[in-house]
This record gives structure tokens, sequence and C-alpha cells, in this order.
């Protein structure tokens, strides 16, 4: 008896682990969430090239993402809403953070690669 209700807790908790799992990859993969990020995206490289042309590399790596901060807490703000715990919700938004700064570096890099050779 003992062995059929372990059974079936055991199976039970596989099904709900197998949701839970499904349930944040949806979030993850949601679109408004991807919009989120398009956005934040967006306005991190449209900064970026502002800020390059009237300042240094240095500058424009640095107050571009500053400038659309609030952009970037519209996602975590949406993960909030979410079944992730809040560090791994911070690890997250520094991931996409993260993420646009590298695409930003290459970015501006071939800015000044287009200038230098025009």
């Amino acid at each position: 008896m003992n062995r059929i209700i372990l059974t079936a807790i055991l199976c039970w908790s596989t099904v709900a682990l197998a949701d839970g799992g499904n349930q944040t990859a949806q979030t993850l993969n949601s679109v408004e969430l991807q919009q989120i990020k398009k956005k934040y995206e967006s306005c991190v490289f449209d900064n970026g090239q502002i800020i390059l042309a009237h300042s240094s590399f240095r500058d424009a790596m640095e107050y571009a993402p500053m400038a659309c901060r609030k952009e970037l807490l519209q996602a975590k703000k949406y993960l909030l809403d979410s079944a992730f715990k809040l560090d791994v919700i911070d690890q997250l938004v520094s991931s996409i953070e993260e993420g646009v700064r590298i695409d930003l570096a290459g970015r501006l890099v071939a800015q000044l690669k287009t200038k230098q050779k025009g």
C-alpha cells in the first residue's frame, strides 16, 4: 500500500515539475517579453549611435544602456508576474542587459569602421 502511495506521489510531482518547466519556457519565449527586449535593444542601439556621433565610444557604451533603463525594467516587471524567484529574475534581466551591451559594442565598432573607410 505504501508503494502505491509513494508511486502516486512521485508521478504527481513529476507531472507538476514538467508543467512548471513548460510554464517558465512559455514565459521566456512569450511575445510580450520578446517585444520588451526588442524595444530595449532598439532604444540602446539608437541612443548608442547618437552618443557616438557626439562623444566617445566609451560614453556611448556607458550611457546608451542607462538611457534605456526604463525599458529594461519593463522586462523585470513582466517577469515579476511569473513563477520565477527574484534572484533568477535579476539574473535574467542582467543577461538581457549584457547581451544587448555586447551587440551594442559590435554595432558601434562596425559604425566606426565604416566612418574610417569613408
